[in-house]
């Protein structure tokens, strides 16, 4: 009974003592020099030393450092580009098609969803050649490019894809 006992416990020292050796071996490791010098790793706390290097008149590796002020880049005297404002561009408004159902239940769910996003839609029925019913959900008008871009923004949060349709401001178009 004592032998069984010597045994087992001879058992857990043997991979005990191999993974210690391990273990001791990889800190062994990790303190060497990289560079294969046999000299312990130096510990200072100077940091003057390392100015010195700088000073002592190497050149620099890289010489666009002194380059770089010396150049000029040309470039060419070109207008600011002006978009031109004519008559029929200030009287345009925008609307948004957000979509077209031929169920009138779809675009008032679509016209439910738009309006989550604080935009006003409203529902037009459009009947076409062969006698079908369409029914578009239409948001607007807008009055500015820049209004019209943050409704298409909230909508293609919710991931509908408006159509953008221009129109004079005095009627339908």
């Amino acid at each position: 009974m004592a032998k069984e006992k010597d045994s087992t416990s001879l058992r857990w020292l043997i991979p005990v003592a191999l993974l210690s050796g391990f273990v001791g071996f990889l800190v062994y490791l990790d303190s060497l020099d990289p560079d294969g010098d046999d000299r312990p790793p130096e510990t200072t706390s100077a940091p003057e030393q390392q100015p010195e290097q700088e000073s002592s008149g190497e050149t620099p590796r890289f010489k666009f450092y002194e380059m770089l002020p010396d150049s000029e880049v040309a470039t060419p005297d070109i207008e600011a580009y002006r978009p031109d404002e004519s008559e029929s561009d200030r009287n345009l408004e925008y609307i948004l098609q957000a979509g077209s159902f031929q169920s009138r239940e779809d675009a008032e769910r679509q016209r439910a969803q738009v309006g989550f996003q604080g935009l006003r839609a409203r529902i037009s029925e459009v009947s076409v050649d062969d006698g079908g019913v369409w029914y578009r959900v239409m948001v607007g008008p807008f009055d500015s490019r820049s209004r019209m871009n943050q409704a298409v923004d909230r909508l293609v949060e919710i991931n509908i894809q408006p159509m953008v349709r221009r129109r004079n401001a005095e009627g339908e178009g």
